[in-house]
C-alpha cells in the first residue's frame, strides 16, 4: 500500500515537472518577408539573400517589440526602430529554425521561425526610451571642434542626429520652454574620440566613445535607464483555471495559452492542484491586451465546463 502510494506520487511529480517544462515561454516568432531585387541588377543574389535574411530578423524583433511596449509608435519612429534592428540583431536572438530562402529574378523570399531573447530585448527597448511616459524635450548641441565637415558630410551628420532623435523619441525644445528640458552636448574631442554630457532633472551623465552615435547611445541609455518604467510596462496577472478531470487538460490549455501571443506574453505555469473531483492550475502572465485575453478565455473555457479568474486585473465575469 505504501509502495503504491509512492509510485503514484512519483508519477504525478514527473507529470507536473513535464507540465512546467512545457509551459516555459519559447518566444518563437514566425516571419515571412519578400525583398525585391535591384531593378538595375547591380546587387548580386548572394548579397540580396543576406539582406533579406537580415530584414527577416529585424522584422521578428520589431514584431516582438511591438507586443512588449505600451501604446503605438508613430510611423516615422516605427520605421527607424525596425531599421535599427537590422543593424544590430545578433544579441537579441537566441536561435532560429526552419529557415527557407527562395531566390528568383524578382527578389528573395524568407520564411523563418526566430527565437527572441525577450530579456535582452526588453533592456534595449528601455534604453531607447520606448517605455517612457511621453515625449522628451531637449536641446541638442553637436560640436565637431577642429574637425570641420564639408557640406555633404555635415548633411549626413544632421541626418544621423535626426534619425537618432526619432529613434529615442527626442524632440527639439522650443525656446519658450525652460522647465524639464534635457541638455545634450557632444564634441569631437580628438581624431578617434568623442565626448559628451547630458544634463536633466533626473541627473547628469558623462560619456566618451569612438563616434557621436556611441556617445549619444550611452548618454540617452543612462537617462532612460534611470526612469522607473514599471508603471508603463504591460501589467502582470495570475490566471487560475478550474474544472479539469485530469492533468492532460492543463497541458493542452498551456499550449493554447502560449498561442495567444497578441494578448499575453511571458506565460509560466505556477502550480497544478489535484483534488479528488477536479484539477486546477495557475499561470503567471504578462498582459499585452487584457480585453483580447478575456475574449479568448470566455470563448475557450466555459464551453468546456471550466471556470477561471484573473488576479491583478480586477474581477472577470466567468
Amino acid at each position: 500500500m505504501k509502495f503504491s502510494y509512492q509510485i503514484r506520487y512519483f508519477v504525478v511529480a514527473v507529470f507536473f515537472a513535464v507540465l512546467l517544462g512545457a509551459a516555459l515561454p519559447a518566444h518563437a516568432v514566425k516571419v515571412q518577408i519578400f525583398k525585391a531585387a535591384d531593378p538595375q541588377k547591380e546587387v548580386p543574389q548572394r548579397v540580396l539573400r543576406e539582406q533579406a535574411v537580415k530584414d527577416a530578423f529585424a522584422q521578428a524583433l520589431f514584431s516582438e517589440a511591438s507586443r512588449m511596449i505600451p501604446g503605438t509608435l508613430s510611423a516615422a519612429r516605427a520605421e527607424v526602430v525596425k531599421n535599427s534592428f537590422g543593424d544590430h540583431y545578433e544579441e537579441y536572438i537566441s536561435g532560429y529554425k526552419d529557415m527557407n530562402v527562395q531566390l528568383t529574378e524578382d527578389g528573395a523570399s524568407v520564411a523563418i521561425d526566430v527565437n527572441v531573447n525577450r530579456q535582452t530585448l526588453r533592456g534595449l527597448l528601455k534604453k531607447l526610451g520606448l517605455f517612457s511616459s511621453g515625449e522628451v524635450l531637449a536641446r541638442i548641441s553637436v560640436d565637431n571642434g577642429k574637425y570641420a565637415l564639408n557640406e555633404e558630410l555635415q548633411l549626413e551628420q544632421n541626418s544621423e542626429i535626426e534619425n537618432l532623435s526619432t529613434l529615442y523619441g527626442v524632440s527639439n525644445a522650443p525656446e519658450s520652454v525652460v522647465d524639464n528640458v534635457v541638455l545634450f552636448s557632444a564634441r569631437h574631442a580628438s581624431k578617434n574620440r568623442w565626448s559628451g554630457e547630458l544634463q536633466s532633472p533626473r541627473g547628469k551623465w558623462l560619456a566618451s566613445g569612438s563616434s557621436m552615435e556611441n556617445v549619444w547611445s550611452e548618454l540617452w541609455g543612462k537617462y532612460f535607464g534611470s526612469e522607473n518604467i514599471e508603471a508603463f510596462t504591460n501589467p502582470k496577472a495570475v490566471l487560475v483555471v478550474r474544472g479539469w478531470f485530469n492533468p492532460e487538460g492543463v497541458r493542452e490549455f498551456g499550449r493554447k495559452l502560449k498561442e495567444w501571443d497578441s494578448a499575453v506574453q511571458e506565460v509560466q505555469l505556477l502550480d497544478v492542484e489535484m483534488q479528488p473531483t477536479a484539477v486546477s492550475a495557475s499561470w503567471s502572465l504578462e498582459i499585452s491586451d487584457q480585453w483580447v485575453l478575456r475574449g479568448y478565455l470566455n470563448d475557450y473555457l466555459p464551453p468546456r465546463g471550466l471556470t477561471f479568474s484573473l488576479d491583478g486585473l480586477g474581477e472577470v465575469k466567468e
